[in-house]
């Protein structure tokens, strides 16, 4: 329906109009057959990398630690977010993502115990629901299965590059808000479907900030293709509903305010060429969709598309949208919001919008082999890495162990933590302060380490935030040995040293 047309409110009956047709698609070549093999072969063996990762106690990637600390605040029964200061609401275990994914692993930590490998299962396993949802969506949208399926794969493929099943947020994030859309698909403007998105993403808003925008896509959806006044009604609803529980968890949480929502709403940094460098690596990333995608297109002009198809449609739009205008042109992250915010709803409605096509699912499935290839260099492929990174890292839990007062980089963060100690730098507590507050730290750290006060160093010789291999040297340490970092995972290495007090 073009934007100018009569807006007729959607029911189930519309939904379901274009039911997913029964069967898979028959593989009638055998490049196909081995183009799917190829995929699924890579698919696979990601997976175990995946796994091998969550198991490992070393650390990944630079900032879970400041995650770890947040859930061993939780279970200590203390608030991370009690204190309005910054630093302090830092040091006590405040996090600038926000509260719930450590809520989530704390029942988890209960039982397994609060170390890295809790947090990333916890993590793995809202990806594992979030990629359900892909395939949900897309089977409920009038995608065949064979399509349906290689969404999910390439949505959950992209949320494994770098950082993304780590210690993090994303997981529980997604799994809120594909939920709420998933939800809200069949009928946008059903008070019931909607109250459901809103309630999701107003989970999601709490796991990291952006994730609400899906209450915010199902409103505008309404407005433009349905009823302009519903949908602004819808819109004005969502908006007091995210005003009131920002509200309500600033006075549950002081610092949450000072850390979470300004650092987020803060970081207006734009960077163009970063947004089209990312935007082509994305490009090559996601390539199955794109021959996918212009095949559909040619065979279904996307003005002719309805229902659950076309509101997936919007959805990547929108998602493009927030891209183009403000996320892609963030340079703290690498593809990561265009997997989040583009690549899931996508891959939905390129997979609905094929339908029975053979040549647009073809085009689909040739591109696997061809991803593969250019991509394989994003993921770590040499699974020894892990064993060799733990060993070195164990030295420094072992050092850690004994200490009573060290002073350690972020990638030490969390092996500090977990050790019982309250690690000053913690990954995110680097950007909670303000440049004048930041040398008065590095300040009083200097003067911490001239009274001899700190008794083991473990420190990145090249580090730029709290902590600095050089104040450590001049304050007269003496360096005990070398220390390798390679965070497996993030692809990320560097050199470190360990520091004692000169006799």
């Amino acid at each position: 329906m073009s934007l100018g047309g009569s807006r007729q409110a959607e029911g189930p009956a519309e939904a379901r109009a274009r039911p997913a047709p029964a069967g898979t698609w028959p593989i009638l070549h055998a490049l196909d057959g081995a183009a799917i093999a190829i995929f699924l072969g890579a698919i696979g063996w990601l997976g175990l990398l995946w796994a091998r990762m969550i198991l490992s106690p070393a650390p990944q990637e630079m900032r879970e630690g400041a995650l770890v600390l947040t859930t061993l605040a939780l279970l200590d029964g203390r608030n991370p977010y009690a204190s309005a200061d910054p630093l302090t609401a830092g040091l006590s275990g405040g996090n600038l993502y926000g509260i719930l994914y450590p809520l989530a692993v704390t029942p988890f930590a209960l039982v397994l115990g609060p170390g890295l490998g809790t947090h990333r299962l916890v993590n793995g396993l809202a990806l594992l629901v979030a990629a359900g949802l892909v395939w949900r969506g897309a089977r409920r949208a009038g995608a065949a299965r064979l399509p349906a399926l290689l969404a999910a794969l390439l949505s959950l493929a992209g949320w494994l590059y770098w950082v993304g099943p780590t210690v993090r947020p994303d997981g529980v994030g997604l799994a809120l808000m594909l939920g709420g859309l998933v939800i809200a698909a069949p009928a946008p403007s059903s008070p019931r479907r909607f109250a459901a998105a809103l309630a999701l993403s107003l989970g999601g808003f709490a796991a990291k900030i952006y994730f609400v925008g899906g209450v915010v896509i199902v409103a505008a959806y309404v407005a433009l293709f349905v009823s302009l006044r519903r949908g602004v009604a819808l819109g004005v609803a969502a908006a007091v509903a995210i005003a009131l529980w920002a509200f309500l968890l600033a006075s549950l949480m002081p610092g949450w305010g000072a850390l979470v929502l300004s650092a987020n709403l803060g970081a207006t940094s734009y960077d163009l060429g970063h947004l089209l460098r990312q935007g082509w690596d994305w490009l090559l990333f996601s390539l199955p969709l794109i021959p996918g995608l212009a095949s559909a297109l040619w065979r279904l002009p996307p003005w002719r598309w309805s229902g659950e198809a076309r509101f997936w449609g919007f959805a990547a739009l929108c998602g493009l949208g927030v891209l183009l205008v403000s996320l892609g042109g963030h340079g703290g992250a690498h593809m990561t919001y265009f997997f989040h915010l583009l690549t899931p709803p996508l891959a939905i409605a390129v997979a609905a919008a094929i339908g029975e096509a053979e040549a647009p699912r073809r085009a689909l499935v040739l591109a696997l082999p061809v991803a593969v290839v250019l991509n394989a260099h994003w993921f770590v492929l040499d699974p020894d890495r892990f064993a060799a990174a733990e060993g070195r890292f164990a030295v420094a839990a072992e050092a850690l162990a004994r200490a009573s007062a060290p002073l350690v980089t972020t990638e030490f963060a969390a092996l500090a933590a977990l050790a019982g100690h309250t690690p000053v730098e913690t990954g995110h507590s680097e950007y909670m302060l303000a440049p004048a507050e930041r040398d008065a730290l590095r300040e009083r750290l200097a003067e911490a380490l001239r009274a001899r006060a700190v008794d083991l160093a473990i420190v990145n010789r090249n580090n730029g935030g709290l902590v600095l291999a050089r104040d450590i040297e001049a304050a007269g340490y003496v360096r005990l040995s070398p220390l390798h970092v390679d965070l497996v995972w993030a692809m990320q290495s560097w050199e470190a040293d360990i520091w004692r007090p000169s006799p």
